[in-house]
């Protein structure tokens, strides 16, 4: 039996339910890596993940999402666990923060609008610690939209891993578990319009690279730390190749003095589940202050002779002359 237009029409209207979200907006990481990649930079309101093997340019994207997320009022917070940041750095790429001394110790410390813990052992913690913030938001006690940065997720165990009774697949379960069951549907859900806030996730992660079945095959990347992440994340940058860094090294010479100056890598995306779109053969130059166009030749050329002359202070002390230094290119890496 049919069924009659008017009787569907008014189960459609009584089941059915359609959430309205806010614009989506990104965190702008300057226009050489739109230009590079096609995309502003992470999504806000998503997961995102900085995929790429070790010195790539994925703490540079970090970076400069902070930049982003202090300027459009967002409160970046910082979840370091592998040991190397450095504000001294940040701050070369424009985010703001300021060395304060307490003069009752004499102990120096970093502060700023963001936040700050590196004091991490195990997973749990992590995700216990984002729970809370987020629940200090909901409750009105954190009145801020939230920018997570996580470096990095593969650098961390989960608690029976740090104890010493587990292993990856603990790792990666715990991951699923917290990460893809809970952290990041409550992040999504603050894209809704209802929402006053709208929370970020973007994790750093290294890969690794499963090697090919067949002799006519091609090595995979898979992310560390199981497939949750990758799975959650609605956007995923690839820095470097997937075999290896593929990094181009780029010195400074003058006088027989040679000091590191850039490198040049590959960026990409590999997903995105938001709009589909993004370029597969971008190329850009890392430097101490962010991202330089390297496209092409000539506008590579354009690029580093104005931040030559905008930082000539800086180069300045690092290798002794303002701007009339010599570079060198070293390849470094594969290829693939």
């Amino acid at each position: 039996m049919a069924i009659k237009k008017k009787e569907f029409g008014d189960i459609k209207k009584q089941f059915s339910s359609s959430a309205k979200y806010k614009p989506q907006r990104y965190l702008d990481l300057g226009k050489d890596f739109l230009d590079a990649v096609g995309l502003p930079g992470p999504a806000v309101g998503h997961l995102n993940m900085f995929l790429g093997h070790s010195d790539t340019g994925k703490t540079t994207g970090a970076v400069k999402a902070a930049v982003a997320a202090q300027k459009m009022g967002i409160l970046p917070v910082f979840i370091i666990t592998e040991q190397k940041w450095s504000f001294e750095h940040a701050q070369l790429m424009g985010f703001e923060c300021e060395e304060v001394v307490d003069e009752s110790t004499g102990e120096a410390d970093w502060d700023g609008f963001f936040i700050f813990n590196n004091n991490f052992n195990y997973i749990e913690q992590i995700t216990d610690y984002i729970n809370s913030l987020l629940d200090a938001q909901e409750k009105g006690e954190l009145d801020y939209s939230l920018c997570f940065i996580w470096d990095s997720v593969g650098s961390v165990p989960c608690k029976m891993t740090y104890e010493g009774k587990g292993g990856k697949q603990h790792n990666a379960a715990v991951l699923a578990d917290k990460i893809g069951m809970g952290i990041n549907q409550r992040i999504s859900g603050t894209r809704k319009s209802d929402s006053k806030h709208e929370n970020t996730l973007i994790i750093i992660n290294q890969p690794w690279v499963e090697l090919p079945d067949n002799p006519f095959g091609q090595p995979k990347i898979k992310a560390k730390g199981g497939e949750a992440i990758w799975l959650n994340s609605s956007l995923v940058f690839l820095f470097g190749n997937q075999k290896g860094a593929g990094t181009n090294k780029i010195s400074a010479t003058k006088d027989k003095r040679t000091v590191k100056f850039a490198i040049r890598t590959k960026v990409s995306v590999l997903k995105n589940h938001i709009n589909g779109l993004g370029y597969e053969d971008g190329k850009i130059i890392v430097t101490p202050h962010g991202f330089l166009a390297g496209k092409d030749s000539t506008e590579e050329k354009a690029s580093i002779e104005a931040y030559k002359k905008e930082y000539a202070e800086y180069w300045n002390q690092i290798i002794g002359v303002d701007g009339d230094f010599d570079l060198k290119e070293e390849k470094e890496g594969d290829t693939i």
